[in-house]
């Protein structure tokens, strides 16, 4: 009965992708899903309460086929190689942030915010997570002198807003062309340098940079 039920719950978060893709998050409507995937409403209250909950379900599902995987590396960090370990998490991160599902999930959200909590749920739901997680490997990195003490839930933003600073144009344009492997590599390599150029041990602060410049 359980292996029934997941496969069922499964059948409506797919569904449910290609109608808010299809749609919109305002436009889609449950009666929509439905109809698709057959049955009666009930059928899908009894598994989500609410649209807005659904589409939250669509997108987290769609974050942990993307980065499950690479948030599992960073959170059982303990020292090591961390320009590594955050180059192969930038490189997923890319990969994901420019992917269409996720591009659309972004214009959705971005248009919805503005009269609806969708953009704050969609925010604690995932980003802010991924953050958490992050955070964390900063504590732990600054515990061990690979990076400068600063206040890690700052450098898990900072270094969110370099990995996606080069493709947040994409959430934009009407049909952006996909990346190639290796300028999801190069992006990556980027936004992890610049980021330990700012953070690193050897980093010095900006306002000992102005004393010093004096």
């Amino acid at each position: 009965m359980k292996v029934r039920t997941e496969a069922r719950r499964e059948a409506i978060l797919e569904v449910a992708s290609q109608v808010f893709l299809e749609f919109g998050y305002d436009r889609a409507s449950m009666a929509e899903i439905v109809k698709r995937i057959g049955g009666s409403k009930s059928t899908i209250y009894g598994y989500f309460a609410s649209k807005e909950e659904l589409f939250l379900a669509v997108t987290q599902a769609a974050g942990e086929r993307h980065m499950a995987t690479a948030l599992a590396e960073i959170a059982e960090y303990r020292g090591g190689d961390l320009e590594a370990v955050l180059t192969r998490f930038a490189e997923k991160l890319v990969g994901f942030l420019t992917s269409a599902e996720a591009v659309s999930a972004h214009r959705m959200v971005l248009g919805a915010a503005g009269h609806s909590d969708i953009g704050e749920l969609f925010h604690e739901a995932g980003p802010e997570r991924a953050m958490a997680v992050l955070a964390e490997l900063f504590r732990q990195a600054m515990e061990l002198g690979e990076l400068r003490r600063e206040d890690p839930w700052i450098l898990a933003q900072h270094f969110g807003a370099l990995v996606s600073s080069e493709h947040q144009y994409r959430w934009f344009h009407r049909n952006p062309p996909p990346l190639g492997k290796q300028q999801i590599k190069r992006a990556a390599e980027r936004a992890v340098g610049a980021f330990l150029r700012a953070y690193g041990p050897e980093a010095a602060p900006a306002a000992a940079s102005k004393r010093r410049a004096r």
